[in-house]
């Protein structure tokens, strides 16, 4: 169950054989651990956990379809990096909607949360949460939702968030991305005194990569696929899918890559035997009879003539 009033606490005093601050609080850490490595991660719920980078898009287009409206390429690129009441503004403007932007942007926020309400996980995030908990590595998550709304949002997925050890809300922190605030903050959670060279963040906001590097963090992108390759330029890595991420360059514990998807036969190898066999058989049938035809037949004997005796 999510506690609601949570105890903001540092991680435990780190293994007194390994070389702080580079290494995790396990106790059992191997020799190798002693070496520069990642021993913190850091994810954002909105955009690391949650797949909602296309909840916005969708909105913005269904509730400019009630007004017959479509939203421009050109313009969804400009609203990329903008707050939501300056994406809502210019929206108004460039499609000439009926309404203030200020009502619209009443209606944005509600049609969104209907659409938020559920989100998928990213594909990849369970998979990758699982194995750093498993090798002992901190997990920290931070969130734009206030305590009570985090709860909503990660109904069903207790088991799955219950592997981090520190969730810092949006009521927990002062300021809102892109100032680093909130993950100085966790980094501060994760191990006091902050390490960012042993700790790695995963966002998908460009103002959550901007804050990311201001608090002098690592950080691996999970943006929007259309979006373009300049807005990722902060990121250390920009990746499509978690699947794609690799602990080890990063200094972590090995990770078994997923098996490549099954190949699909082709319509020749997907006949059955049976049909194979009759198929030969038609074959060699064929072939006989158009061997035979290729051999010239014996010529016929001319009929005797009657003797002139007779």
């Amino acid at each position: 169950m999510c506690d609601t009033n949570p105890t903001m606490k540092s991680t435990p005093p780190r293994c007194l054989r390994c070389c702080p601050p580079s290494c995790n609080p396990c106790l059992c850490c191997p020799p190798a651990c002693c070496q520069p490595c990642t021993a913190f991660c850091i994810f954002d719920l909105e955009t690391a956990i949650f797949d909602t980078r296309h909840i916005y898009q969708r909105a913005c287009r269904e509730l400019l379809a009630s007004y017959n409206k479509t939203l421009p390429d050109e313009v969804l690129m400009q609203c990329a990096p903008m707050e939501t009441h300056e994406m809502a503004e210019l929206i108004c403007r460039k499609c000439e909607l009926p309404i203030m932007w200020e009502n619209f942007l009443v209606q944005l926020n509600e049609h969104t949360c209907r659409l938020i309400a559920y989100p998928p996980l990213m594909e990849g995030v369970e998979r990758l949460i699982n194995h750093l908990h498993e090798n002992c590595i901190g997990l920290a998550l931070i969130t734009a939702s206030s305590r009570s709304i985090y709860c909503k949002k990660i109904c069903g997925h207790e088991e799955l968030f219950a592997k981090f050890d520190h969730v810092l809300c949006a009521d927990e922190y002062n300021r809102p991305k892109p100032d680093p605030d909130c993950y100085l903050i966790a980094m501060k959670l994760l191990c006091d005194p902050p390490c960012a060279e042993c700790c790695l963040a995963f966002d998908g906001s460009i103002k959550g990569v901007q804050a990311a590097r201001e608090a002098h963090l690592r950080v691996i992108m999970l943006p929007d696929p259309e979006l373009p390759c300049c807005w990722s330029e902060l990121a250390t890595e920009r990746l499509e899918t978690l699947i794609e991420f690799d602990p080890v360059e990063y200094g972590m514990p090995y990770l078994e890559p997923l098996p490549p998807p099954p190949t699909k036969p082709s319509p020749e190898s997907s006949l059955s035997p049976t049909h194979s066999a009759v198929d030969e058989n038609v074959n060699t049938e064929e072939e006989i009879v158009a061997s035979g035809q290729d051999e010239e037949a014996p010529p016929e004997e001319p009929p005797e003539e009657p003797s002139a005796e007779a």
